[in-house]
């Protein structure tokens, strides 16, 4: 691990520390998990930005949805023989 040193109002410190005593963890420990959650939630941001774009992306492209068309139009044939 390396050391950072973070600067805090004196509001924002005693609730850290709160926090700390209710875990019965390190105000250190605190800092950590809350950031591993937010790192968390901007990758799942990201990804659903990035799911959503390619799914506007396939549907306004009609060179990707008739490649789809032509692949379930295939399926259906070949059930139907």
């Amino acid at each position: 691990m390396n050391r950072i040193q973070l600067l805090l109002d004196p509001v924002d410190r005693k609730a850290l520390k709160e926090l700390a005593n209710e875990s019965h963890t390190s105000m250190s420990d605190v800092v950590r998990e809350l950031l591993r959650e937010r790192i968390k939630e901007r990758k799942r941001e990201k990804m659903q930005r990035a799911a959503s774009l390619m799914a506007e992306e396939y549907l306004n492209n009609p060179e990707l949805t008739s490649l789809t068309t032509a692949y379930f139009d295939e399926d259906t044939t070949d059930e139907a023989r």
